[in-house]
């Protein structure tokens, strides 16, 4: 079973921040623009990993308050049909 945590990782020149998510079983690493970051302590790579799984929690899952777009209906308007590997599934007009 998945649980969440986060762990500060000893790497060359610090120490690395890493966090679970509750639907995943790998490690992720703490992150900004795409780069892993590097922290003095453990204890502040554990608390950075902390609050990124907090942020994670509370934008990914819960949401970020926007509204969902209607491209797919304004697709769906024009061509008609939707294609999913391969196959044409034509849309069913309500």
């Amino acid at each position: 079973m998945n649980e969440v945590n986060a762990r500060a990782v000893a790497v060359m020149g610090g120490f690395e921040g890493q966090f679970r998510k509750v639907h995943k079983a790998a490690w992720e690493s703490v992150c900004i623009k795409g780069i892993a970051q590097i922290y003095p302590t453990a204890f502040e790579a554990e608390a950075m990993a902390w609050r990124a799984l907090r942020s994670h929690l509370q934008g990914d899952i819960v949401g970020s308050g926007d509204k969902a777009s209607p491209m797919r209906s304004k697709a769906e308007e024009q061509f008609g049909a939707i294609f999913r590997r391969g196959r044409k599934i034509e849309v069913e007009r309500r």
